[in-house]
């Protein structure tokens, strides 16, 4: 019974082999700075290790932001702390506060309106409460913990590429699969609601999946972006497949507006099998795109697809005088269109392959 169960974890973990690498950078990130730090005699070795742990990202583009990020924090941070704790007399409680209010104001709606410099505040506030600025003077204190900061980024990032790298391009397949399954899920529901009641809970979901996937591959293309033009990657530019999936996700909402009620019951006898037979068709077209970005292979044939779609185009084309089946026939063919774009995609996404994430 044991060594079933043994078993079992052991088949969860390896297939969570994304997740254990990431966590094996960070550790290795975390001890490397901690010993670099210690062998080059900084007082406070812990702001590279934290650095570290939080700079390593799940891709290099990731990494390399966050990097940057921190380092232009503390970098703001400390210079603007310390010039305040130079000018600004704080030998008593009340004194502490005004420069803590001088201080962390300006920092903190710098940091509201833009993130990247959400540890300036933070690095302030240290050397301003911190044990450390009495004693080393808040100018070298200053300086210290930049060069700390910016040990353990260099740290992350070098780990980053080099121990189990995980490049943002080698991502973007999956997580653009994970959006095509969703979509292939969310157009047969709308399809069935052409003909019978839909149930709406369910389209709901399907569409809140579609929207997390499509987030997450906007995220990744991001980082994937970033790789390139700084020159860590020389792959194909993941803009396009991010727009082109966007541009189907819209094709389904206009179905789905169509799909919020069935179809008068007179269509249905007609419009009944080219529907089912479509439905089919798009389900298995769009995830067998999917399983191509997701294994960088030449993308399937579209021929059954446009086949089952011109079949269902012509028998909507012999209904007239319904503004739901036009704006239906509209919605389809974007949707082709966008899908014969979506391909195209695939086939550069397939011809140049990243390298692999353990490369």
């Amino acid at each position: 019974m044991k060594w079933a169960s043994l078993r079992g974890r052991w088949r969860i973990l390896s297939r969570r082999h994304a997740e254990m690498r990431h966590g094996l950078r960070i550790a290795a990130a975390g001890l490397l700075s901690f010993a670099l730090a210690n062998a080059l005699g900084l007082p406070q070795s812990y702001w590279a290790v934290f650095t570290a742990v939080l700079v390593v990202q799940g891709s290099v583009g990731g990494s390399w932001k966050a990097s940057i990020d921190r380092l232009l924090g503390t970098l703001l941070g400390a210079v603007y702390g310390a010039a305040i704790a130079t000018l600004v007399p704080h030998d008593d409680p009340i004194m502490l506060g005004v420069a803590l209010a001088v201080s962390l104001t300006p920092l903190a709606l710098l940091a509201a309106f833009n993130p990247s410099y959400r540890v300036a505040p933070i690095t302030a506030v240290i050397l301003l409460l911190g044990s450390s600025s009495a004693t080393e003077g808040p100018f070298v204190a200053a300086l210290l913990r930049t060069v700390e900061v910016a040990l353990g980024g260099f740290v992350a990032l070098a780990v980053s590429l080099f121990v189990l790298p995980a490049r943002a391009h080698a991502l973007m397949g999956n997580a653009a699969n994970r959006v095509l399954q969703r979509l292939a899920e969310l157009l047969s529901d709308l399809i069935e609601g052409l003909l019978t009641e839909s149930d709406k809970a369910t389209i709901l979901a399907h569409q809140d999946a579609v929207r997390v996937a499509l987030t997450a591959l906007e995220n990744i293309s991001d980082e994937a972006a970033r790789e390139r033009r700084n020159y860590l990657a020389d792959d194909a530019d993941p803009e396009p497949v991010t727009r082109t999936l966007r541009r189907v996700r819209h094709d389904l909402v206009l179905i789905g507006r169509v799909a919020a009620e069935p179809l008068p019951e007179e269509l249905r006898p007609a419009l009944n099998p080219p529907l089912e037979v479509f439905s089919s068709e798009a389900r298995m077209f769009l995830r067998a795109i999917g399983q191509s970005f997701a294994q960088r292979i030449a993308p399937p044939s579209p021929d059954a697809f446009a086949a089952a779609l011109h079949g269902l185009l012509n028998r909507l084309e012999a209904i007239r005088g319904d503004e739901r089946i036009v704006a239906l026939r509209f919605a389809l063919e974007q949707l082709e269109q966008n899908l014969t774009d979506l391909e195209r995609r695939a086939e550069e996404f397939a011809r140049v392959p990243a390298k692999p994430i353990g490369s």
